[in-house]
């Protein structure tokens, strides 16, 4: 539980849970399936006729008690305020159903996917604000974050698992004790995969205003102010499509300015400093995956600090780490989209390194000891995985001239002439001749 600027974060925390208990309300009244975590408590509803509040209160209080019995000397005392949590959150059920009651129910099977949608858009606001607050998790997040800590199970697998339990149990129960699906429908499905991806949208177009009024602050912002001292660092990004010897071109640029350079060196430090084992960092780093995918899991990540293994906290991870290079020494730092997370620097020369495709295969099929047939799907794979990455993050086109100070095709001056080329012009730019 964060206890920084705790009179903005609890307000945010109750009204973030408040609107998502009336889009669960909406998608209780579709009757065409809950979410999978409300399951549960709506079919106790459906056949025992209990309250949807009360039983939401019941299942988390059960939850805290699995919680219990898979942590038990690491369960942490704090986490029993997962119930009162869940005592709150059951009230705001009660009372959103109650709203909802006083409109009609729909027949027409239209409108109840309409209100589906809406119950699924109210939710990722719903979430928006009470996961970032930083207060107390909901149990069944605490479950699927007690799980994962135990198994060392990636979290988005427990998620995935968690969710198709819930469904299973609620649908089988459902059948067998009422003869029919009850609680589980189309309804369920949307829910699941749509919440994320509109919270995707939501995050990348208000998250930044939500953060300062959290108080968090801007790193990318504050990087200026290093910028303005007696002996500012400089740094120059490279980026580069595969095979155009960018990484190279780096290293050589890096000797001749006797700067630091980082490449695979950023993966120690990350290694460092999140706990992600390299195998890990090497191989999601710069492949977005399933954009949706990646939206979905994102808004799960628990609460108490354990480290999870996502793309989303990965980035963020890389960019606190190039955010504390950049201030303090000078650097050349070859991909890692460091042209955008220093956007806000001073003192940064940002370049494109490209190269005829024939000669980024000819050079991948001699380095990697493969065919020009796989060598070609090669290139045209990563420097696709390249695209979408930067399209993910940045919501900007990778390779467009406008994001960089110069584009250079490698194979117009070669390897040495290339490195020797940015050198004058960055020097040029900033009055660094000697």
């Amino acid at each position: 539980m964060n206890l920084k600027n705790l009179k903005v974060r609890i307000p945010m925390y109750l009204v973030g849970l408040f609107i998502m208990t009336i889009g669960i309300a909406i998608s209780v009244k579709s009757n065409l399936g809950v979410s999978p975590v409300s399951s549960i408590p709506y079919t106790m509803t459906c056949i025992w006729g209990i309250e949807m509040g009360k039983a939401t209160i019941i299942f988390h209080i059960f939850l805290v008690l699995i919680q219990l019995i898979i942590l038990r000397k690491k369960f942490k005392l704090i986490s029993l305020l997962q119930i009162p949590v869940g005592v709150v959150f059951g009230y705001f059920t009660t009372f959103c159903n109650y709203l909802v009651s006083f409109f009609p129910t729909p027949d027409n099977i239209v409108i109840r996917i309409i209100m589906v949608l809406i119950s699924a858009a109210i939710v990722a606001v719903g979430i928006f604000l009470y996961l970032p607050a930083d207060v107390i998790p909901l149990a069944g997040e605490g479950v699927m974050s007690a799980v994962s800590s135990v198994t060392k199970i990636e979290f988005s697998k427990v998620k995935m698992a968690f969710d198709i339990t819930m469904v299973v149990i609620s649908g089988s129960a459902c059948l067998i004790f009422i003869h029919n699906l009850g609680s589980v429908g189309i309804g369920t499905v949307i829910a699941a995969f749509l919440v994320g991806f509109i919270l995707g949208i939501i995050n990348k177009a208000f998250g930044k205003y939500r953060d300062k009024l959290l108080g968090k602050v801007d790193e990318s912002e504050s990087i200026a102010e290093s910028d303005n001292s007696a002996t500012p660092t400089y740094v120059i990004t490279i980026s580069r499509e595969y095979g155009s010897g960018g990484r190279e071109i780096g290293k050589l640029l890096a000797e001749k300015l006797g700067y630091k350079y980082y490449d695979t060196e950023l993966i120690k430090l990350v290694m460092e400093e999140s706990g992600y084992s390299p195998e890990y960092i090497s191989k999601n780093e710069q492949t977005p995956g399933k954009p949706m995918l990646n939206d979905f899991f994102e808004w799960y990540q628990p609460h108490n600090g354990d480290i999870i293994p996502n793309i989303n906290s990965l980035f963020e991870k890389e960019e606190s780490v190039i955010l504390n290079i950049a201030k303090t020494e000078n650097c050349v730092i070859v991909g890692r989209l460091a042209n955008y997370i220093l956007r806000n620097k001073k003192h940064i020369y940002n370049v494109f390194v490209t190269a005829d495709e024939k000669s980024e295969i000819e050079k991948v099929s001699e380095r990697d000891n493969l065919t020009k047939e796989k060598a070609a799907h090669q290139v045209r794979k990563v420097n696709q995985e390249r695209a979408e990455h930067c399209r993910y993050f940045t919501d900007t086109e990778w390779g467009n001239a406008k994001n960089y100070n110069l584009t250079i095709n490698s194979d117009d001056f070669g390897y040495k002439n290339t490195a020797e080329l940015i050198r004058v012009l960055f020097e040029r730019k900033f009055g660094l001749e000697k």
